[in-house]
């Protein structure tokens, strides 16, 4: 099992095989022969050595989680929470731009459901809108808004509710998430300690990951951010170092205070502001424990709006060093970290420069790594045979290396264009975009706009594969008997691979429920007439569910029936959307009709408040995750399909 010893040891082994394979690297693969080659080989290895120093500080970091600790503190300090010895005020903030009211609607009842007496539920409408303002007042909990324009965006809404609350603790659930009932109960404890600036749990999502499902791997594979949030959030909290990432956590209004509210000069304000926070002598906490869950991204579009604001918000905070004085006020493990956030935010130059390395050396005659294939696979195999399975075992099997792959390949060109507009325009105007909420579409979105440098790469790639496979099968050269030739050839097939791949992922399947259906299996009742069936339910959303009756001989009346779940106190009114019938049961699919505002708050928290089986992180292995890319490689399932999933 991985914990902190065998991690040590394994991550040990791990750098004595990196620096193996950097050392011949270093002295037996350069190729100065040209000026040109000499170039290329040069910045090739400059990219390389930099891979390799983030590796090292990478495996160093995270070999030492406090999770079980902080989950034993949080044991312990709950019970003061519970006996009522220590409850502080909490303001719960709700910010919100642009979601639909259903959303909101489903958090601030889920806050409102959490399990602490002494909390204020907060509407930030950064709108000025009046039916938002209805709503709160339907709920039952307060409303702020903002007179003047919406300026520093997220941060401003935030400061702009500063002044006008006066809770002890502050806690900001977006308005894509809900709180589970304990959220509270399980983070105020830790305030107890006046060092304690903030509590920061972890973000999990209730809808698949878009990129996994456009390729109809979404049974298997894990959101992209359950590595950080698993693992490296964890083992920041040792050295004091814990990331704010913008929800669900809790924060100490008189530290948020003591730096001017929240730091509003970056484009994201999460992530400066615990920073400030670091610089301040504040102690942050990271408890890995999945207290709330929230909606990620739906499409491709909104995935590169909010990476590509994180990208620039995180880039823009490393030109804010007199406000924020991280070089001069942390200490060496938290430099550390920045160095590796720092160092995060050209990944997309270097994966820019992978992709088109071996593509440049084929067409013009020029290798950049000077070694026999035999040679290579003798230095190189054994280290990313090594790193590859370790990434996933550390990380108790939340991440691959090779869905790793993908999104950075993904994200590579656009990111590469964000990352130069920041470097020549630090905090130019390149806009806050909320991420949407909600979205439906009937439609496939092929998203030609973002992937066509990549299909450029690959095409590029194959005729290079053909033309010297093909010239050499025919006679017209011999090109592919160069020592040096078998690497680039490998090369620019695993990099068409991963392009490949990436913009199939990128291919938007429809998406046409409004809300999410969850794999609820519970008793039921459904009254038709003076007829009632008993079965159980096969999933549940907020506005319908699939219910599984124990009869093949259903006999409905016309008009209306209603859908009872005993065991969640619900009962409420429903259409017939379909039924179909099995050898001793009838499968009936049914659409909520008349749902009041009581049955809506029943529903938010049977669906959204308690963590039940289906809401725990995908964790694949290596193995099974590479023969799902592979597979989604070999069937186009995106473009073949016709109607998605």
């Amino acid at each position: 099992p991985s914990n902190n010893w065998t991690r040590l040891v394994v991550k040990s082994v791990l750098l004595l095989l990196m620096g193996r394979y950097f050392v011949w690297r270093t002295i037996a693969t350069l190729n100065l022969s040209t000026w040109l080659s000499a170039t290329m080989s040069v910045s090739l290895y400059i990219v390389e050595a930099i891979g390799c120093f983030s590796m090292l500080l990478y495996s160093l970091q995270t070999i030492w989680s406090n999770a079980d600790k902080r989950s034993r503190q949080a044991d312990r300090l709950s019970q003061d929470v519970l006996a009522g010895r220590y409850l502080p005020s909490v303001d719960v903030f709700v910010p919100t731009y642009s979601e639909p009211d259903f959303i909101v609607r489903r958090t601030v009842v889920g806050c409102q459901a959490m399990d602490y007496p002494n909390k204020t539920v907060y509407i930030l409408d950064d709108s000025q809108r009046p039916h938002m303002r209805a709503l709160a007042e339907e709920l039952g909990c307060e409303y702020i808004t903002r007179t003047q324009e919406n300026h520093h965006a997220k941060a401003g809404n935030l400061n702009n509710a500063l002044p006008q609350t006066h809770g002890e603790l502050i806690t900001v659930i977006d308005s894509d998430f809900v709180p589970f009932k304990n959220y509270l109960t399980r983070i105020v404890g830790f305030f107890q300690d006046p060092k304690v600036g903030l509590v920061q749990t972890p973000q999990d999502f209730y809808n698949p990951d878009h990129h996994a499902r456009n390729l109809g791997i979404d049974h298997l594979i894990p959101n992209d951010l359950a590595n950080f949030f698993r693992m490296a959030q964890s083992t920041r909290d040792p050295v004091n170092s814990v990331v704010c990432c913008g929800t669900s956590y809790v924060i100490r209004r008189k530290a948020l205070e003591e730096i001017g509210g929240y730091y509003h000069r970056c484009l994201a304000e999460d992530s400066p502001t615990s920073t400030f926070l670091l610089t301040k002598g504040y102690r942050l906490i990271y408890l890995n424990e999945t207290l709330s869950m929230g909606e990620s991204t739906r499409n491709y579009s909104d995935f590169l709006k909010q990476r590509l604001r994180w990208l620039q918000g995180n880039l823009q905070l490393f030109y804010c060093t007199n406000e924020v004085p991280i070089w001069t006020k942390l200490n060496i493990f938290q430099k550390s970290h920045m160095v590796m956030q720092f160092i995060g935010c050209f990944n997309p130059l270097f994966r820019a420069i992978f992709l088109l390395s071996p593509l440049v050396s084929i067409y013009l005659g020029v290798s950049a790594i000077s070694a026999p294939l035999s040679e290579s696979l003798y230095y190189l195999a054994p280290y990313m045979l090594f790193m590859v399975i370790t990434h996933a075992w550390a990380a108790d099997y939340h991440t691959s290396y090779f869905w790793n792959e993908v999104y950075e390949v993904i994200f590579c060109f656009p990111g590469l264009q964000r990352l130069f507009f920041t470097l020549r325009h630090p905090f130019g105007r390149s806009g806050f975009v909320v991420t949407p909420k909600g979205v439906t579409t009937s439609m496939k979105r092929y998203n030609l706009q973002y992937t066509w440098p990549l299909l450029v790469v690959i095409g590029l790639s194959v005729l290079a594969i053909v033309l010297h496979v093909g010239g050499a099968w025919a006679g017209v050269w011999e090109t592919i008997k160069d020592k040096n030739f078998n690497i680039v050839f490998f090369w620019l097939l695993y990099n068409v691979v991963l392009m490949t791949v990436a913009v199939l992922a990128a291919i938007d399947q429809p998406e046409r429920r409004t809300v999410d259906r969850y794999p609820l299996h519970t008793i039921c009742k459904l009254t038709s007439g003076d007829r009632a069936y008993w079965g159980y339910t096969e999933d549940v959303s907020e506005g319908g569910a699939s219910l599984i009756l124990n009869t093949h001989h259903l006999m409905l009346e016309d008009g209306d029936i209603t859908v009872e779940l005993p065991e969640h106190g619900l009962v409420t009114t429903a259409e017939i959307r379909r039924v179909t019938w099995n050898e001793n049961t009838s499968r009936v699919g049914v659409a909520f009709v008349h749902v009041t505002a009581d049955q809506s708050r029943k529903l938010v928290t049977m669906l959204y408040s308690e963590m039940t089986w289906w809401k725990r992180c995908k964790r694949p292995s290596t193995l099974d995750t590479m023969l799902a890319i592979v597979s989604s490689f070999l069937q186009f399932r995106p473009i073949l399909s016709k109607y998605g999933r």
